[in-house]
């Protein structure tokens, strides 16, 4: 009896074994998308664990044109990349056009009563995508830079007993009284607030929700289809076409009740439970059109992969996975500012990654029609190529039928 019981048991696990060979779908989703995800997440946050970083290039602007901030810059620009500017709006756009990954600006006056350097005097912008270690690398050696011409002052004045005098002086002691100096991010600049977690968090998981409408697009077409409701709706001269586009508007209204239901989360719970609130002084007209376009392109994605998969299991899996796989290219798993610059440049031709920046634009600044309206048109793009495929592989199947 045992014997018996054994070999039914094995013959049983040789027969899921042999299901399994016969199902492509449920093998990628076992095999291959968890190694897309590790290879993508692997070099995503390769750069978070490295001990050597390169200090940014610097884009200097001397608001201060004294001899002391001139030598200072200059012997800067001799060690390390960098250019001047002669405007702040000049340094601004280098900035937003990535020509910089920074600016320091020495603001006037630099020197103080006694003649030394002001380090809050000096305003550095950082670039929205700038690393957390790579903002530390530059404001360290920022720091050491003013330390050493610090030194070489106390020195000056010290004459011949400056060794003697300065070998037991601190790092606290010759920056006593110093402040910080003033570090803004480039959305800072252009919307004229502070950065928070909720409000970049916010429009990041909404674009994921929203292409996450996949699952009930699926379990609906396809259950359609497997009933025969497709067929009896194509008897009433219901063409494929009409049945997408209104699938599209309705699924369209549910990435709606999503967006309401996300915000009101980031704008009421999130402060209630000792957060910070979701600032809605956002522009409207931009708004509305990155939500309709990465709506459009989400319900168009998962139509697709409706139409072309045969059990509501084939598309769960196969749609699951792809935006998790998205999703972490993107920047909205881990922030584009822990990528390396190579996965950066990627996310930027990944349906979210378009999605991403123009509602990242709308809550953290001024966006701006340059900005938004490609991002917007190639996600309308998107959509009209699913929707065509769909619409391809709906007809196929009314022929058939």
């Amino acid at each position: 009896m045992i014997t018996q019981g054994l070999t039914q048991i094995f013959r049983l696990a040789a027969k899921e074994w042999r299901l399994l060979l016969r199902n492509p779908h449920g093998l990628a989703a076992v095999f291959l998308m968890p190694a897309i995800f590790v290879l993508v997440m692997s070099f995503t946050l390769k750069n978070t664990l490295l001990t050597k970083v390169n200090i940014p290039v610097i884009g200097w602007l001397m608001e201060d044109k004294g001899p002391a901030a001139t030598q200072w810059t200059a012997e800067w620009l001799e060690r390390n990349k960098g250019s001047r500017f002669e405007t702040r709006e000049a340094l601004l756009l280098a900035l937003k056009a990535r020509q910089i990954e920074a600016g320091v600006i020495i603001r006037a006056p630099w020197l103080d009563k006694d003649g030394r350097p002001r380090s809050e005097q000096l305003e550095i912008w950082l670039g929205n995508r700038m690393q957390p270690a790579t903002a530390a690398k530059l404001r360290a050696e920022l720091n050491f830079s003013l330390l050493q011409v610090q030194m070489k002052m106390a020195a000056a004045e010290a004459g011949p007993f400056a060794s003697v005098l300065l070998s037991g002086v601190t790092t606290d002691e010759l920056l006593s009284g110093q402040r910080a100096p003033v570090i803004r991010y480039l959305y800072e600049i252009e919307s004229g607030r502070t950065m928070t977690a909720v409000q970049q968090s916010v429009p990041a998981w909404l674009v994921f929700g929203m292409f996450f409408v996949v699952i009930p697009i699926a379990g609906v077409l396809i259950q359609e289809r497997n009933d025969g409701t497709l067929v009896r709706l194509g008897t009433f001269n219901v063409k494929p076409g009409a049945i997408l586009v209104g699938k599209m508007l309705a699924f369209i209204l549910l990435n709606w009740v999503q967006l309401v239901f996300m915000i009101l989360v980031g704008h009421w719970l999130v402060p209630w439970l000792g957060g910070d609130a979701l600032n809605l002084t956002i522009a409207p007209g931009w708004f509305l059109v990155m939500v309709m376009s990465t709506s459009a392109a989400a319900v168009g994605m998962a139509l697709l992969i409706a139409a072309f998969t045969k059990t509501f299991e084939h598309a769960a899996a196969l749609g699951g996975g792809l935006n998790v796989i998205l999703a972490a290219i993107a920047g909205i798993m881990v922030p584009r500012m822990l990528m390396p610059p190579g996965l950066q440049t990627l996310s930027e031709w990944s349906p979210m990654g378009w999605a991403l920046d123009g509602l990242q634009s709308v809550f953290l600044g001024e966006p701006e029609a340059a900005f938004i309206l490609p991002r917007a048109g190639l996600l309308l793009a998107f959509s009209a190529v699913c929707l065509v495929l769909s619409w391809w592989a709906l007809r196929r199947e009314e022929r058939r039928s």
